[in-house]
């Protein structure tokens, strides 16, 4: 038995998932949420789940999990009571069973054969039936080159709660492609990010065998847009691969719950040049004013291939009246004076007519200067 410290309300999780009970039920007896539950399991080694949700160890003889020296006897006795006789088995997937020979007399007594042991596990995705969940070593992790988050932003605070409670939510990865026994990551890259500042070695992972390429991008981008809001870019490139990919717009929707709509727009970025593309990235440019300059640059190129004229370079070009304008204060508050709450605001400052009314006024000034200078 191996020597761990265990807590008196744990050493009752531990008990029932030892007797047999799934998780779900764990859950139910106990109180305890299936996160912690499930983190209680990662915690031990060698212990995996199937299927049905109850934990076995395929290095162990009929794939009994063994507990910690502190679980009392007491409480793994409970916990098999509350089976009322169920028996315990690992859902692998099983080979089809071969028929049994007919008896060769009816008359004969039934020969009575000792139960076949469980399937021996193989390795993949012949050996679960769903994705398998186990505690991998960080150094095992690698992050995905086409991971569609850039920046993973500040992990000091989340690197400080993994450090104090435990990673609780497990990691998604899929069996990497070109190393053996290591593994890429697909959901979870600020989580193992902070792991690592935390200094933990081992965490929480979900190995799904069932992972293409494309659906490796989909999974990113879903997790993404989920948790936080991404860069209009990186959403941009993101839909793009999946393009790459062979996806339609209708199936990049209907796989990331995008709307259609935005779907098109996001592709319309990626026509951009690269400076008008920081600009998004930046926040300088709006989505909406960018999408506009790409259909008005596409109905431009129409023209000109139906002229037969060669099609101009094209760069976004950034407004003039913005915050930087010298009558940009002015313009806001006669604005917000005339209460035009209701008007489109060019440049995010004022009304057309409110710019109109101080460019004017400027202008008089001026020209009243020019004629009082040349007298």
């Amino acid at each position: 038995m191996t020597t761990t410290i265990v807590r008196p309300d744990m050493s009752k999780v531990l008990a029932l998932l030892a007797a047999g009970h799934p998780t779900h039920k764990a859950a139910e007896i106990t109180g305890w949420p299936i996160a912690h539950i499930n983190a209680i399991i990662n915690g031990q080694k060698g212990w995996l789940i199937d299927k049905n949700g109850r934990v076995y160890d395929p290095s162990k003889p009929q794939y009994k999990v063994q507990l910690p020296d502190d679980v009392p006897v007491d409480d793994l006795v409970w916990a098999r009571n509350l089976l009322n006789g169920a028996p315990r088995s690992i859902q692998f997937k099983e080979a089809t069973p071969a028929v049994s020979p007919a008896p060769a007399k009816p008359t004969a007594p039934p020969v009575v054969r000792p139960p076949a042991p469980p399937a021996k596990p193989v390795k993949g995705a012949a050996a679960i039936d769903g994705p398998l969940t186990t505690d991998l070593p960080l150094t095992c992790l690698h992050d995905h080159p086409g991971n569609v988050r850039a920046d993973i932003g500040d992990i000091t605070e989340l690197a400080a709660s993994i450090r104090a409670h435990g990673l609780l939510q497990p990691l998604t990865v899929r069996p990497h492609p070109t190393l053996s026994d290591q593994y890429q990551l697909l959901a979870g890259h600020r989580r193992a990010a902070a792991a690592r500042a935390a200094g933990l070695e081992r965490v929480p992972a979900v190995i799904r065998y069932d992972v293409t390429d494309a659906i490796a991008i989909e999974v990113m981008l879903v997790e993404n847009v989920q948790r936080k809001n991404l860069n209009p870019m990186e959403k941009a490139e993101a839909v793009g691969k999946l393009r790459t990919q062979g996806y339609s717009n209708v199936r990049i929707s209907t796989r990331t719950g995008i709307p259609e709509g935005t779907i098109s727009g996001l592709l319309a970025l990626l026509e951009l040049d690269d400076a008008s593309k920081e600009r998004v990235r930046s926040g300088e440019l709006g989505v909406t004013d960018a999408v506009a300059a790409v259909r008005r640059l596409r109905k431009k190129a129409r023209e000109a291939r139906a002229a037969g004229s060669a099609i101009q370079p094209w760069a976004w070009e950034p407004d003039h009246l913005t915050k930087t304008h010298q009558l940009a204060k002015k313009a806001a508050k006669l604005c917000v004076a005339r209460e035009h709450n209701a008007r489109r605001r060019i440049g995010q400052i004022a009304c057309g007519q409110c710019w109109e009314t101080v460019i004017r006024a400027d202008e008089r000034v001026v020209i009243a200067t020019e004629q009082g200078s040349g007298s």
